[in-house]
């Protein structure tokens, strides 16, 4: 998802937020309510900025043989299925551990072409963690989302977790990658995993690679395409990469033998660490963007290679003045859709052409005696998704992705916008 750590689930994802434990936001405080604070950081900071000192290796690792870049390619269409069902382009739906029950409910299974269950977690000994995450896995509602989207023809995969946005993460991180049998043994678990669940691949969403294991992350991409390949044929595979990817080697991790696309989680750009308030996924702008992002992917990757996800969500701040991009006062927290979508039914809105992001401002006070202060949300709309969604076509993208379809709520309004973008009767 990811960071997909927005909205206290990280992806993640990930907001594509990290740790990832709650469906979404509760009911929206006021920003005066001392809300806590987003469970992991931002994913746009240097890789270094995250690290830890780092154990010897016990298992060494020479640099990955991997074979030059072969001339283009279309994708795979027994791996990506979004033509078979009227789609433009591939349509990567999140679903988180806690939003199972409304996938079931609300999903719209037409327009999406692959469900990404996320997440399991592979530990430091390349072991799938058998946690909560698991016990939901192995659930009955989950077999039946599974069998819900098979009759749909949508596939689905499993995003395997590991996070590294703290001291103790980076450790078990680099155990994990630094270690030939670890690595060996995660990529054979989560391939047998999807044998036994009768899935259709894996989504890698490891965040960030911690510093000097850019190769031994090639290295479990690799092992598990050969798994997967070892157990059939047309198994998906991905793997996520945040807004500042430079600790990922992308270009390796995606020639033949490698992953069938990257995923550039294209939001969580802006959070409780901005200082300026502004879109969490910006198109464009003054500051580093989603369009940035996308443009030095292309240096390594081929359009057709490429997913770029979407935030269901925005952010809120105190600010110093309500003008546009004012100076933050304090943290904030991430607000969903369904939430953003009912504070714009109460205040006047505005949008910003350059980053392409709906954003309302308003005075409320703290207390009765309180002196009014500045609030700011920003958040997309679909007018904003579509936008994006419009650029990604034009640039002849694989697709797009949702983190996550929950975040919706019940209005329809970004699902309309979504099929209208994707579907090809549209």
């Amino acid at each position: 998802m990811r960071s997909r750590s927005p909205l206290s689930l990280v992806p993640a994802i990930a907001l594509v937020l990290v740790a990832c434990g709650s469906s979404g936001l509760g009911t929206v405080p006021s920003v005066t309510s001392s809300p806590s604070p987003a469970v992991s950081p931002a994913p746009t900071p240097a890789p270094s900025d995250h690290g830890s000192p780092l154990p010897s290796p016990t298992g060494a690792l020479a640099e990955p043989s991997v074979p030059s870049p072969v001339a283009d390619l279309p994708y795979d269409p027994a791996k990506f299925g979004f033509a078979a069902k009227g789609l433009r382009g591939e349509v990567m739906a999140f679903v988180t551990t806690s939003q199972v029950d409304d996938a079931l409910a609300r999903l719209d299974f037409g327009s999406v072409s692959t469900i990404v269950f996320f997440s399991l977690e592979a530990s430091g000994d390349g072991a799938i963690r058998k946690d909560g995450r698991w016990r939901i896995w192995t659930s009955v509602a989950t077999g039946e989302l599974i069998a819900r989207a098979h009759a749909a023809g949508t596939k689905v995969v499993i995003s395997l977790a590991r996070f590294s946005w703290s001291p103790a993460q980076t450790a078990t991180s680099t155990t994990l990658l630094s270690t030939t049998a670890a690595r060996a043994r995660i990529a054979r678990e989560v391939a047998d995993e999807v044998v036994r669940r009768g899935v259709d691949g894996v989504n890698v969403d490891f965040e960030p690679i911690p510093r000097g294991q850019k190769a031994a992350f090639t290295d479990v991409v690799r092992r598990i395409r050969r798994e997967l390949d070892a157990r059939g044929p047309g198994y998906q595979l991905t793997f996520d990469v945040v807004g500042h990817f430079e600790s990922y080697d992308v270009g390796p991790a995606l020639w033949p033998g490698g992953a069938d696309a990257v995923y550039l989680m294209g939001y969580h750009y802006a959070g409780t660490f901005s200082t300026i308030a502004h879109g969490t996924a910006p198109l464009g702008g003054d500051r580093y963007s989603v369009g940035d992002a996308i443009r030095l992917l292309r240096k390594v990757a081929r359009p057709e290679q490429l997913i770029v996800g979407v935030p269901y969500y925005g952010h809120l701040w105190p600010t110093k003045s309500g003008a546009l991009n004012a100076r933050t006062t304090g943290r904030g927290y991430d607000v969903t859709y369904e939430k953003a979508r009912l504070v714009a039914r109460v205040h006047p809105t505005s949008y910003d052409p350059a980053e392409e992001v709906r954003r309302v401002a308003w005075q409320e006070r703290s207390c009765s005696s309180c002196p009014l202060h500045w609030v700011q949300l920003y958040f997309d709309d679909p007018r904003s998704l579509t936008a994006k969604w419009t650029e990604f076509r034009r640039q002849k993208l694989l697709g797009t992705g949702i983190w996550t379809s929950a975040f919706e709520g019940p209005s329809g309004e970004l699902t309309a916008a979504l099929r209208d973008a994707w579907m090809v009767d549209r």
